[in-house]
């Protein structure tokens, strides 16, 4: 009987066919965050859920089991394909002074995937996450000579998503350790990995949209109301790399020459290269009335078409993460990460009066700890990994009263499935974050978020990808 090719084709074509349904999907509002209204509106990391509980860190974050999102090149050190997703729900509380306001909303985080060999050094990835989100409604009430009262309310909606395919390659560095006997004489060596070092780069494409719109109520009815819509069309592509370096530290081995504990140091940045982003805006000037039926239209004054082409900065970030393997088969793990992006030397013709670009500095700092190995632990809370994480950011965008700040603590968890020989987990994350725009700011934002996700490994016998021959 003629052989079947060595490759199992139809997990492959699933995983295909799931990504071509899910590469338009809408990400659906995720913040109602006033300071959503300015720049591209409110960016986010591309972290994936077990990410988010160390901080949102990714230069020097790499996993056997969890795919890295932020970094490339972190691919190359997955065990096998790899699959990740999520779902988000936050609630989010605007203050100003005794006035509150809140809501609750939710989406899809990502959808990210990893073409990977068992045991092989080199990583296919590609996958589609949001990359901005803009969602707020807010208001002030002011004063003239001539109208007296009058409310100015801004609307806004949408965000951009950001579409990518990339590479990773992971070179390993080896050498043996010897063992001696009571004379000492060697007795024994082992060949051991010392090191590893993998870089990767991906091609992204963002796109999307942002619809805007400002009116002007005035109390006296004897003015009209105007009204400003905005709708712009957003596309970029551009490149981002990554490199990785783990290396080892300690290791120690029992007399039967079995790798009990070790150490290990791993440094990593990444590099999301400068860019062309283009917008297309188109702006609608109109007066409307306001009646006891509700506000109509009264007359279209004029509407303009511009185009604008900003030429969006380098982001760079560096980070580092040590891990200890006990003899008890615990895990210990700790990182920081830095990160800058000098979004100053942007042009400011596409923003308002009042509003720059700033340039952007970050902080990350996170630890996990696991109690014990899979073989070893007797339930479920001594599986799981724990993870907790702090994160720093200041700039993008400069208003009135300072430059944009957030902070952002959380907590991690995942549980590897039982039963599964492969890896696949249970994630979740819980995160609490704080926004202003400095100390003179009126405005104060404190949003909490749950995420919960999975991370898959091969299914079907687990053994995507892997040569087999059939009688």
């Amino acid at each position: 009987m003629t052989p079947l090719p060595p490759f199992r084709t139809l997990p492959l074509a699933a995983v295909l066919a799931l990504f071509a349904c899910t590469s338009g999907v809408t990400w659906g509002q995720s913040t109602y965050s006033p300071y959503s209204r300015f720049g591209l509106g409110k960016l986010q990391s591309g972290a994936g859920i077990a990410q988010l509980g160390m901080g949102q860190m990714g230069a020097a974050w790499t996993d056997r089991s969890h795919l890295n999102t932020m970094n490339p090149a972190a691919a190359a050190f997955l065990s096998r394909t790899t699959f990740s997703s999520g779902l988000e729900v936050r609630s989010e509380r605007i203050m100003e002074g005794d006035s509150t306001t809140q809501g609750e909303l939710g989406g899809l985080t990502q959808v990210a995937f990893a073409l990977k060999r068992a045991g092989g050094k080199t990583a296919f990835t590609f996958g589609v996450q949001p990359r901005s989100q803009a969602g707020y409604n807010v208001s002030q009430v002011l004063e003239n000579s001539v109208t007296d009262q009058y409310q100015i309310r801004y609307f806004g909606s949408g965000g951009l998503s950001e579409a990518y395919a990339g590479l990773a390659r992971r070179w390993e560095g080896k050498t043996w350790r010897t063992f001696t006997d009571a004379e000492g004489a060697i007795s024994d060596s082992v060949r051991i990995i010392t090191s590893g070092t993998a870089i990767g780069g991906r091609f992204e494409q963002v796109f999307g949209g942002l619809n805007r719109s400002r009116t002007v109520d005035i109390a006296n009815p004897i003015f009209i109301d105007t009204r400003v819509q905005t709708d712009e069309v957003h596309r970029s592509a551009g490149f981002t790399l990554g490199m990785v370096r783990e290396q080892l530290i300690t290791a120690q081995f029992d007399k039967d020459r079995k790798l009990v504990s070790s150490s290990l140091l791993r440094i990593g940045a990444i590099a999301r290269l400068g860019r062309n982003h283009n917008t297309n805006r188109s702006t609608r000037w109109s007066s409307w009335q306001a009646l006891s039926t509700g506000p109509i239209e009264v007359d279209s004054v004029h509407s303009t078409e511009e185009t604008f082409t900003l030429d969006l900065p380098m982001e760079l970030s560096i980070g580092a993460e040590w891990e200890l393997n006990s003899k008890s088969g615990a895990r210990w793990r700790a990182g920081v990460e830095w990160r800058q992006s000098r979004w100053s030397s942007v042009s400011n013709a596409s923003l308002d009066p009042g509003v720059s670009w700033q340039d952007d500095i970050g902080f990350s700092a996170g630890a996990s700890f696991t109690p014990r190995s899979m073989d070893d632990a007797r339930n479920g809370f001594e599986r799981m990994t724990y993870n907790v994480g702090y994160r720093q950011q200041s700039g993008y965008m400069l208003i009135d009263q300072g430059a944009i700040e957030a902070q952002s603590w959380s907590l991690g968890w995942s549980l590897p499935m039982q039963g599964s020989r492969s890896g696949s987990s249970i994630n979740a994350a819980f995160t609490w974050t704080n926004t202003t725009a400095g100390d003179a700011s009126p405005l104060l934002e404190r949003g909490i978020g749950a995420l919960f996700g999975f991370t898959l490994h091969p299914f079907f016998k687990n053994q995507w990808l892997v040569p087999r021959r059939y009688d």
